[in-house]
């Protein structure tokens, strides 16, 4: 028996060792050739793979190297060979699956060199030792050189791999405390700019990772761009493929920062742009800008937010119980301290879905405390806003792409730390928004993509000078900015025969275009929108929005299924699993289940197969 165990390791051992040398020569054919090569979609997906399969070379080798300092009893002194064909075999195809990345996602810098040939070299390594294995056996001081090298390789392998992945200071990020410099001292790049793109773009676009040959970390490098071209048009925003890339939506593939990474804030966003259209200065001082110039105003208001942040400012209310801030908090309305000490609180919500009024009244438990609320893309109605009427230290509230008007927006007139509020994508008018301007401690107002024109704004600026008012970026109102998505004012469901679908946008001028055949609208032949569409049976809908001097919108869908007949009763023949049993109730009440599963309108089997059985009588 045991001649045939070792019999049978020995067959897998060579069959082992061939996929090795084979996987160890096509990795030194792609780096000889690989400037000639098109990688197949399946290589592609191969390559993707290598973040996912390095863990298994890196303890595998770990493991093995330790044969060399531990001596195997004579049962076992086969097994530290055949692990360490292991090994060697998972290291090489980590290099080459890493290899196969490094040529789709076209990465240069110091950084990423270092990390690809280590990589290599920790492959070949593990190709010697088990070659040589025999050899090194008697010569114990050399295998544990050997194992001294690799181990030592591995781990700056790792250490510049992470850097590419997460950038220079991604381990010491939490403890490491960034000072600004005082206003007057502040110089335009060094201290205001290249920070912002420190926090963001470094791990991608440093000089130590190249990633689409763009060097982010000099103004040289800044200035020549990267291999898509010129980064800015110097003074010119909305012609600039930086701001393009930022405003592009966030599932889009060339959006930056990947969605993976920390985005750039909207205040970072506006600071970017006034840079880019004051021209792109360098190293002129803050201060050196005339006083009403856009990028001083908010560059000034950054550096002051994080003096603020640091100083952690003084409240006259007392700190919430923590038990109620817990009880408060879930995973689509968190609640969080703005400082370490600090009794004040932000609140964010998430999942549009999951919104309710009721779910912002619960947060009066806390209606002292909150002092910043963010409910951007929620469906927040004008008696919502009646509640945070009733929060009087709020000073900064986003309502960007709520469903309010002005009739609700002038219930917060009464809150007399109001400093900063968000208005973008609304339906609110002037006669609300003037009496907002009035407000003498109001600083911010965004009004982007709202009915508010540049001669409107203007007027405003002009009659509020104190107060910072941004609707965009405009150039001789020619906008180049991607248009956010329209909406349905019915979304996907059930419907009964016929029925009626509004389509509304919140850019004036804006042309939305619609298809009944689940193709994607275009420009050109797609049918127009001008009145509601009427549905008569199941129907697939992709609306569209197109503008002069902008970008298309992303494509918005929906699905319209006819009622049908209602079973009498319904029986399940198979149970589904506990955590998404939600009752057989929801399989009849008209509505769809929503893409996300934890909403509670699904059912689902994941151990075995579905089985319902519907009765009519």
């Amino acid at each position: 028996m045991k001649n045939a165990g070792t019999s049978f390791m020995q067959k897998i051992g060579k069959v082992a060792e061939g996929i090795l040398l084979g996987s160890f020569f096509f990795l030194i054919f792609i780096l000889l050739f690989q400037q000639y090569i098109v990688l197949p979609d399946w290589l592609k997906v191969a390559g993707r793979m290598h973040p996912m399969f390095l863990h298994f070379p890196i303890v595998l080798l770990f493991i093995s190297m330790l044969g060399w300092w531990i001596t195997p009893s004579e049962q076992y002194k086969e097994w530290p060979k055949y692990l360490l064909l292991v090994a060697a075999l998972s290291a090489v195809i980590t290099a080459l699956m890493g290899l196969l990345l490094s040529m789709e996602e076209v990465r240069e810098g110091s950084t990423f060199q270092w990390h690809k040939w280590s990589g290599i070299a920790i492959g070949f390594l593990a190709i010697l030792s088990y070659y040589f294995y025999t050899y090194l056996s008697l010569k114990r001081r050399s295998g544990k050189a050997l194992s001294i090298l690799c181990c030592v390789l591995i781990i700056a392998a790792g250490h510049w791999g992470a850097t590419l992945t997460h950038g220079s200071n991604y381990l010491m990020a939490p403890i490491t405390v960034v000072r600004k410099v005082p206003i007057d001292k502040a110089i335009v790049f060094a201290d205001v700019i290249q920070p912002v793109f420190a926090a963001k773009c470094f791990s991608c676009h440093g000089e130590g990772n190249l990633k689409g040959g763009l060097n982010l970390e000099t103004i040289r490098g800044i200035l020549d761009g990267g291999k898509t071209g010129p980064l800015f048009t110097i003074g010119d925003p909305g012609l600039s493929l930086l701001m393009h890339r930022v405003l592009l939506p966030s599932n889009e593939k060339k959006h930056m920062p990947p969605i993976s990474r920390p985005q750039l804030s909207e205040e970072e966003i506006l600071l970017l742009a006034a840079w880019i259209r004051s021209g792109s200065l360098t190293d002129k001082k803050l201060i050196s800008l005339p006083v009403q110039d856009t990028f001083r105003i908010l560059a000034s208001a950054w550096l002051r937010g994080s003096e603020t942040e640091q100083d952690e400012p003084q409240y006259s209310f007392v700190s919430a119980d923590p038990k109620k801030i817990q009880q408060l908090n879930n995973n689509y309305r968190v609640i969080e301290q703005l400082g370490e000490k600090s009794p004040a609180l932000s609140v964010r919500f998430y999942g549009r879905e999951a919104y309710t009024s009721t779910a912002l009244k619960d947060l009066l438990a806390l209606r002292l405390q909150i002092t910043e609320i963010n409910l951007s893309k929620m469906p927040v109605s004008d008696n919502d806003l009646a509640t945070l009427a009733d929060m009087p230290n709020l000073n900064r509230i986003n309502l960007n792409y709520t469903l309010i008007s002005d009739k609700g927006l002038e219930q917060l007139i009464k809150l007399k730390n109001l400093q900063d509020i968000s208005l973008s994508g609304t339906k609110v008018g002037s006669g609300a928004v003037d009496k907002l301007c009035k407000m003498p401690q109001m600083r911010f107002l965004f009004l982007w993509n709202t009915s508010f024109d540049s001669l409107q704004v203007a007027n405003l600026q002009k009659k509020y000078s104190k107060l910072v008012i941004n609707s965009g970026f405009k150039d001789a109102g020619h906008t180049m900015m991607t248009l956010p998505p329209p909406r349905f004012e019915i979304p996907s469901g059930i419907i009964e025969q016929p029925a009626l679908i509004s389509l509304t946008h919140a850019v004036k001028g804006t042309v939305i275009r619609y298809t009944l055949d689940g193709s994607d609208p275009d420009s050109i032949n797609s049918l127009v929108y001008q009145k509601p569409i009427s549905i008569h049976e199941n129907t697939k809908v992709n609306i569209k929005a197109f503008k002069d001097g902008w970008y298309s919108s992303p494509v918005v869908k929906a699905s319209y299924l006819k009622k049908g007949f209602i079973p009498d009763t319904i029986k399940l023949l198979t149970n589904p699993d506990i955590h998404y049993d939600n009752g057989v109730a929801i399989l009849s009440d008209g509505d769809l289940g929503n893409q996300e599963y934890r909403y509670g309108q699904w059912l689902a089997w994941q151990t075995v197969d579905a089985g319902v059985e519907l009765s009519y009588k």
